[in-house]
């Protein structure tokens, strides 16, 4: 199953100008070694895991969806539990690739960009609560908080994400 939900033209501080952005719903992963990235919709009670991030590379860091880079030499679903441990103390499992953006940039590659090119992917996974541990937060998040579906709108990610975050939460 793949089903795309929204293409855009996108224009985000992190991507070079001429960037379109294409978000499926699917069961099918991309190609492993063009996935730049992957994130977690981690939910407890009804409520969703977001990481309350510090001030830092974005301009306007706060509520996120957990996640980030994948390492090299790193598996998609190993990155997302040691991304989402770190930035919020969740101990998760995966239970399910569940989404992606396909990243398809339409000009030159920029001579500073250290991702797949021209066309890279971030992964979106389904994510069960093993353990939460004591977490105060580290140099790159205050911790973690848990939305319900009525508070989404404080999150950004959640507000820029509306079509993503409804069509996932169709799954659980």
């Amino acid at each position: 199953m793949k089903k795309l939900i929204l293409s855009e033209d996108k224009k985000v501080w992190y991507l070079p100008e001429n960037t379109i952005v294409e978000t499926y719903i699917s069961d099918e992963m991309p190609p492993v070694e063009l996935c730049a990235s992957a994130y977690a919709f981690v939910f407890k009670n009804g409520a969703l895991l977001q990481t309350d991030l510090r001030e830092g590379e974005r301009p306007s860091r706060q509520l996120d969806i957990p996640g980030g880079h994948v390492d090299l030499g790193e598996h998609p679903e190993e990155s997302i539990v040691r991304e989402v441990f770190e930035e919020t103390g969740v101990v998760v499992k995966v239970s399910k690739f569940i989404a992606y953006k396909k990243i398809i940039i339409q000009d030159e590659k920029p001579s500073d960009w250290k991702y797949p090119y021209p066309e890279g992917y971030m992964l979106f996974y389904l994510c069960e609560v093993v353990e939460e541990k004591d977490f105060d937060g580290n140099e790159d998040t205050h911790g973690r908080v848990w939305l319900l579906k009525d508070e989404y709108e404080k999150s950004e990610w959640c507000r820029e994400n509306k079509v993503l975050v409804d069509e996932v939460l169709k799954y659980i």
